[in-house]
């Protein structure tokens, strides 16, 4: 019968069988002749234009098996169809496509393939639609997106799709070929496909990428972590083969200085990573790298006591703000603020030897609880409302208090201060007051040049002396890394303010 007309009489025995859509198509040959081929591909167009009716809600892109079926039966794409196509039910879909009279073996596989997945209707992954009364399954994919992304990463998923930890550690330790090696092992490209499993996973990485948070420290070796409704993996280069879930409670929030780390959890503060300098506030083993640990405060008994007050799951509360910066860590809490890290004498006074590793309670004034900190490497300022106090390194008399002498406790500030930026080898700091830039701190050649009068080359200025610049400054710009220094002030922004 290929390739030959259909007798009137075997035409009318396949219209007989068709659902009453399918009828439509038929009434269009009696009413104009035409082949065999011409007739399916006129039902084969029909098909496709009520396919978006019925495969919206069906996993599978059904769309494109149709044009992949079209184009191997009839050697060309779907002609543009304008056309509103009538509502259909899948049944008679599958019917309709099962009466096509097709010759080419791969169309017909493809339609098939169509059929079977019209057939089986695979269950959904996301927006399944419910009866009343009726639940979901009990299945992977019916999870929440944190959950389901949390499984995946445990299983070894690959969520770097776009390979930015690799490209990353190339830029900026290219001669580190072991560690590239290391990267490449742990976030392999076979590892990505587990996300397109489903709509419901590529979702969840999405997701996980919108409203997570990553963190990635590039240098001798790579750290890298990312955290999603508290779950939390990490790969060290150093330590991991792969991301690894973080072996504590739930994260709320995750501070980090460098390799230095601690989350604030329903089950109090835990830290990783970097110890060397018992910032942490506990000492480690030989190399200071630790795994999550459960901070403690021996030493500091009206925070010991809250922690202790509060219920099993809302240890939270204690913490206020974290601050890390220069190898030492500052804790806000609501009866106090402690520090734990290297010098701690300038922030609390005398400390025993044998108890310089813990944290302890920095040394304010009576009745002072801060709320707000500044933390520029070893110059620190708390905030009680509109009261300030500071204490830090002074041995060039930076703090602008005045004198050099070394710093025991906090001390009520002569100044406002509304940022700070410290020079690298914290010999001078300069501070924005309002609308001003003051300087204190030893004088280097570049800020003899360039905008503070009536001071010399090594001279030390104790108190804030302002800078001055021939043009108003919108921003303040200092490098002090190569040997002679630059001290530069032009409209813009100073430390990201306008």
């Amino acid at each position: 019968m290929h390739g030959m007309m259909l007798q009137d009489e075997a035409i009318d025995a396949r219209i007989a069988k068709m659902d009453a859509s399918h009828a439509r198509l038929a009434a269009m040959r009696s009413s104009m002749p035409q082949s065999n081929r011409n007739i399916h591909r006129a039902a084969f167009i029909a098909i496709n234009a009520r396919i978006p009716f019925i495969c919206a809600n069906i996993r599978g892109d059904i769309p494109a098996l149709m044009r992949m079926a079209f184009t191997h039966e009839f050697g060309e794409e779907f002609p543009d169809n304008d056309s509103e196509a009538d509502p259909t039910t899948t049944e008679e879909t599958v019917r309709a496509l099962m009466a096509l009279d097709l010759h080419n073996r791969r169309a017909t596989s493809v339609v098939r393939r169509i059929t079977a997945v019209l057939t089986r209707r695979p269950e959904l992954s996301m927006n399944i639609p419910l009866a009343p009364g009726e639940e979901l399954p009990v299945a992977m994919y019916t999870l929440n997106q944190g959950a389901v992304w949390a499984c995946l990463m445990g299983d070894g998923a690959n969520p770097d799709l776009e390979d930015r930890v690799l490209k990353e550690a190339r830029e900026k330790q290219p001669d580190y070929i072991e560690m590239h090696d290391k990267i490449r092992n742990a976030l392999t490209p076979e590892a990505k496909c587990l996300w397109f499993l489903c709509r419901k996973f590529f979702f969840s990485l999405n997701v996980a990428e919108k409203d997570g948070e990553s963190y990635l420290l590039t240098e001798l070796s790579c750290y890298h972590h990312r955290m999603y409704m508290g779950r939390l993996f990490m790969l060290d280069t150093d330590k991991h083969t792969a991301l690894t879930r973080a072996r504590m409670p739930r994260a709320l929030e995750v501070y980090s200085d460098r390799f230095t780390h601690i989350a604030r959890t329903p089950k109090s503060l835990w830290g990783w990573g970097d110890n060397r300098s018992n910032q942490l506030g506990f000492e480690s083993a030989a190399g200071g790298v630790v795994d999550p640990t459960r901070l403690t405060f021996a030493a500091c008994p009206k925070v010991a006591e809250l922690e202790a007050s509060l219920p099993p799951w809302e240890k939270h509360r204690m913490v206020s703000d974290v601050s890390m910066s220069a190898s030492h860590t500052f804790i806000l809490t609501p009866v106090g603020t402690v520090v734990a890290g290297v010098v701690l004498s300038m922030y609390v006074g005398p400390v025993e030897e044998d108890n310089k590793h813990l944290f302890h309670p920095v040394a304010v004034p009576d009745s002072f609880v801060p709320d707000h900190i500044m933390n520029s490497l070893h110059t620190v300022i708390l905030s009680m409302g509109d009261r300030q106090v500071m204490s830090g390194e002074n041995k060039y008399s930076q703090l602008g208090l005045g004198h050099d002498d070394a710093m025991s406790g906090f001390v009520d500030l002569p100044f406002r201060v509304d940022r700070v930026v410290s020079s690298i080898n914290r010999c001078f700091n300069v501070f924005l007051s309002g609308r001003q830039l003051l300087f204190a701190g030893l004088v280097r050649r570049h800020i003899a040049q360039s905008g503070l009068p009536g001071f010399d080359l090594g001279d030390l200025c104790d108190t804030p002396t302002p800078l001055r610049f021939p043009e108003r400054v919108k921003e303040f710009y200092c490098d002090e890394m190569n040997s002679s220094g630059s001290l530069r002030a032009r409209p813009a922004t100073f430390s990201g303010v306008r």
